[in-house]
């Protein structure tokens, strides 16, 4: 059992004593022992599928939950507690909030804020908006001084977004190349499913109507419209859509059978497969051994592409770790005036923001999509792991309510001003909110007046762009 974790632990810490905090906990999914969970799937229809040593023993894991989607919802978590209605705060007016955030509010999309968007503070939506004299965000006064925050000059970030002190940013777009800001992350999680048996997908549909697959050849557009030819007569169709190609196919729609417009019955089956690409090793991997080979002869392979089903797990662990070595690489002068205490002080800040963010997840608990959702198995402990060695010291993770508590007690002594020992550090107390330039604005519009037929054929087109993460 550890003991209750203080201001004064934090400072201590910070200061030199420690290493980094880490939590482990054991889940287990909420149907228990057998219970199947769904791991998010990547590019080829695949899980993260890695062996890793766990006990003195190597056991196959799966990925259950990124380090990245992990930063996520810590910020999620973080901005309903700090401003639980920022969905719908209003468009103009000051909004008072405990944690410092840049809005941008898109028509159309609502509210984008610097926890919300992909690359935080640097990201390309606050970078195309404006403040409110109608000035280029990056331009602005506020905006100059994140532009101009680095690792050892932290003070804007701290001011602004200090999440992303703890998460990661990087100024990718800056034009600084190699001198751009970018901070890396302090706080590290990740769950994995442990020792895990992949599954099979089933899938069918029993259509009340009984409308069968040959029934009719059906023309369908990118909007959800429909029609089909009976005899001579287009059924649904408009006389201006008629026109048609090279091929005398009408334009504008994609030939298919209904159950490609979801009418008619899906066959039962197992295995999922289809004819759009190889199955890899990695495939393999993920397949239960009755998908694998049948009795006398392998599964032929070759054009198949599989939709993973699903895994049992021994169970998930959810390993969370904050670096207090990188909390301690931030440095937070005012003007030439560096200060150490004024260092301590927005150390042991961001320390307390991280432990709350931690609280915060565990409290809300480990709903991660649909099919996969886990609770802890037993409570778990914090350790502060020594920076020369040694035994780690245990903590209780504090309940929410006493993480915020902690949170406030350091927020509070940072922004003392007594004397030459502390010259205070605060947060800013309101939103900073920004307005999306005229060209943003358009390209949005363009991008919503697009129907869902060309913007799958534009999906199919493009590669993934390179996202830019902090690691």
């Amino acid at each position: 059992m550890g003991v209750q974790l203080t201001l004064d632990d934090l400072r201590a810490a910070v200061t030199g004593t420690a290493a980094a905090f880490r939590c482990r906990s054991k889940l287990r999914p909420i149907g228990d022992d057998g219970d199947k969970v769904f791991p998010p799937t990547y590019t080829g229809g695949v899980y993260a599928v890695e062996d890793r040593r766990i006990n003195g023993r190597v056991v196959r894991c799966v990925l259950l939950d990124s380090v990245q989607s992990q930063a996520n919802r810590m910020e999620e978590v973080l901005q309903d507690a700090f401003l639980p209605n920022w969905r719908e705060m209003p468009d103009d007016g000051d909004t008072v909030c405990g944690l410092p955030m840049v809005a941008v509010h898109v028509a159309g999309h609502g509210w984008v804020t610097s926890l919300t968007a992909p690359h935080r503070i640097h990201d390309a939506i606050l970078r195309d908006s404006n403040d409110g004299a109608g000035t280029r965000f990056r331009d602005s006064a506020i905006g100059q001084e994140i532009v101009d925050a680095r690792l050892h000059n932290a003070g804007a970030f701290y001011r602004y977004c200090p999440t992303a002190l703890l998460f990661g940013t990087w100024d990718s777009t800056g034009g600084e190349g190699l001198d751009s800001a970018k901070i890396p992350r302090a706080v590290v999680s990740e769950i994995v499913g442990v020792d895990f048996t992949a599954g099979v997908r089933t899938g069918s549909r029993l259509d009340p109507l009984g409308i069968k697959a040959q029934s009719a050849t059906i023309y369908r557009r990118g909007d959800g419209g429909w029609a089909f030819q009976d005899g001579d007569e287009w059924v649904g169709a408009q006389p201006k859509e008629l026109d048609t190609d090279s091929a005398g196919e009408p334009k504008k729609f994609k030939k298919g059978r209904p159950s490609d417009i979801n009418h008619g019955n899906v066959t039962p089956d197992l295995n999922r497969f289809g004819d759009r690409r190889e199955v890899t090793k990695q495939h393999l991997d993920q397949l239960p051994d009755i998908l694998r080979s049948q009795p006398g002869s392998p599964v032929p392979i070759k054009a198949f592409a599989v939709r993973p089903g699903g895994v049992t797990i021994d169970y998930a662990l959810h390993t969370w770790t904050l670096s207090v070595t990188q909390l301690r690489r931030l440095r937070f002068p005012v003007g030439e005036n560096p200060n150490e205490e004024r260092n301590i002080c927005a150390r042991t800040v961001l320390a307390a923001l991280a432990i709350y963010a931690l609280a915060l997840q565990r409290e809300r608990g480990y709903w991660l999509r649909s099919r996969c959702e886990l609770v802890p198995e037993t409570g778990a402990e914090l350790f502060q792991v020594p920076t020369g060695g040694g035994t780690d010291s245990p903590f209780d993770v504090p309940r929410f309510e006493a993480a915020r508590q902690l949170l406030d007690s350091a927020l509070r002594d940072a922004g003392l001003t007594e004397g030459s020992a502390r010259t205070g550090i605060q947060w800013h107390p309101t939103v900073v909110r920004l307005t999306p330039m005229e060209q943003l604005r358009r390209l949005v519009e363009l991008s919503d007046n697009l129907s869902s037929g060309e913007a799958e054929a534009e999906l199919e087109e493009a590669q993934a762009p390179d996202v830019g993460d902090q690691d």
